[in-house]
């Protein structure tokens, strides 16, 4: 008789994985009548059991399986347990979609913990990161790192179990970084706001992709910036409003640049390095503001020639990684411009890097995301030199200040914001190359980048009455121009 008693329910089938509800009989006790109530996940022969609550009797079993009519008590608990086997039914469909599934992985979802104890939160992290490297994306694999780094800090890696991150666990971190936590008699782990944004916004990444791997679900997700919510908020980056400087001071540095009039007083090595961080920022202020990774690649390439050595093509390299057209930028060499490649870039060769200084022949990829990291810093260290012990300025300048400085120059000069949009690579409907050969051509574009620097002493009335006719109407159409 015990032969054609039913054995499991269901036998529901996603993908590679078979689910039903049965009885969980493995047991070495002698005399056992009633068993535990589980969810069986069957893969490749194997498999693994989740008890759902409740026992039951071989013969019991059976019965809620078989029964037919809703009059009977044992319908309802037969109606029960097809609400059990649809919401793990349901889960399973949502499990790693477009993938196979597995036992780790399914166990994972289920209960946060995973049949290879190797498998857990900051191993996907750490494989998040490897992923980033290998499409050779060295600087956000650098911030993953960094804030992975931050996260076993603060938190302690063996305090991280599995992929039990509940919302408590990531609010000691945030506070951590917000406040430090006191180790021995140091205080560590404390960052400013925006790193702290950054490493938060990482995790939510790493969080992200763990729900859709499978390995967390039915978990409450923990970030929101809606005031009234018992969540964690990610503080947003710093205005950067007032890291620019404005077209006088740049004058200032260009005017250093061409005079080379630098401090007696510093050693003989330094000043030839100082000498070329600061051309460097130049160029990256005049060529519409792009970063260091944009300059390093900078090509002599059929564009110049084609042009007559008057303008530079170039796609930005954080656009490029982001889209598949990426943002292409033209940049007119202006008399200034011209002036510095020709102080510390390479003669004009076809396809050759205009500044190839700063990668100083680096192969790999790593290699050169770690000179252009290494040539950022020089230039943050030696500006900081310029502005303290030459101008006594209090600006503390990076390179993302030349980005910053060309579009607020511009626009206090008056520039169309459309123009300034399009040549620091911004998205557009149309390509940005269509749009500068249609609406700006060359010599517009000359005409705008001028205005980056103030080479010339600007009239006052008191020059009117001594200006030539040639002179004030000089004056009349650059003062329409400007409206």
């Amino acid at each position: 008789m015990t032969s054609n008693l039913k054995t499991s329910y269901g036998n529901y089938i996603e993908r590679n994985c078979t689910v039903s509800i049965t009885l969980d009989k493995r047991t070495s006790r002698k005399d056992v009548k009633v068993y535990p109530l589980s969810v069986r996940f069957t893969i490749s022969r194997k498999r693994w059991y989740h008890h759902v609550g409740g026992s039951y009797s071989e013969k019991d079993f059976s019965e809620i399986c078989n029964v037919q009519t809703s009059r009977s008590p044992k319908f309802e608990i037969k109606r029960q347990w097809i609400s059990i086997l649809g919401e793990y039914s349901d889960m399973l469909a949502r499990l790693n979609v477009g993938h196979e599934l597995s036992l780790e992985l399914i166990r994972n979802a289920i209960t946060g913990n995973g049949l290879v104890s190797n498998v857990n939160f900051l191993t996907a992290w750490q494989e998040v990161i490897d992923n980033l490297k290998k499409e050779d994306r060295y600087g956000t694999a650098e911030s993953y790192q960094c804030g992975l780094n931050s996260f076993k800090k603060i938190l302690g890696e063996d305090n991280i179990k599995g992929f039990k991150i509940d919302k408590e666990l990531l609010s000691e971190w945030n506070e951590g970084m917000l406040n430090g936590v006191k180790r021995g008699r140091k205080r560590i782990g404390k960052i400013s706001d925006t790193t702290r944004g950054i490493y938060l916004r990482v995790c939510r990444v790493i969080w992200n992709e763990c729900i859709r791997r499978g390995y967390m679900l039915n978990v409450e997700y923990p970030f929101s910036n809606k005031r009234g919510r018992d969540t964690i908020s990610i503080p947003r980056g710093a205005t950067r409003k007032g890291e620019f400087l404005n077209v006088d001071k740049m004058t200032q540095l260009y005017d250093l640049f061409m005079e080379k009039d630098y401090p007696e007083q510093w050693p003989c090595d330094v000043t030839p390095n100082v000498h070329f961080s600061l051309g460097l920022f130049l160029a990256q202020y005049l060529c519409n503001g792009f970063n260091l990774a944009d300059e390093a690649f900078l090509t002599y390439d059929d564009y110049y020639y084609s042009t007559g050595g008057k303008a530079f093509r170039f796609k930005r390299k954080k656009t490029t990684e982001r889209s598949e057209d990426g943002a292409e930028v033209i940049i007119p060499i202006i008399e200034p411009l011209q002036n510095i490649i020709n102080d510390i870039g390479a003669k004009p060769e076809k396809g050759a890097l205009v500044f190839p200084e700063i990668l100083k022949g680096a192969e790999t990829t790593e290699e050169k995301h770690r000179r252009i990291q290494q040539e950022n810093q020089n230039v943050r260290k030696r500006l900081h030199m310029i502005c303290k012990d030459i101008f006594g300025w209090e600006e503390r300048i990076s390179g993302t200040w030349a980005r910053h400085s060309f579009a607020t120059n511009l626009r206090n000069a008056g520039v169309d914001m459309q123009y300034i949009s399009e040549s620091m690579g911004h998205s557009t409907q149309k390509t940005v190359t269509q749009l500068y050969l249609s609406s700006y051509p060359l010599n517009k574009q000359f005409e705008y980048n001028s205005r980056l620097l103030r080479l010339e002493d600007e009239p006052t009335i008191d020059d009117i009455p001594n200006m030539t006719k040639e002179q004030m109407q000089a004056l009349l159409i650059k003062m329409m121009s400007n409206k």
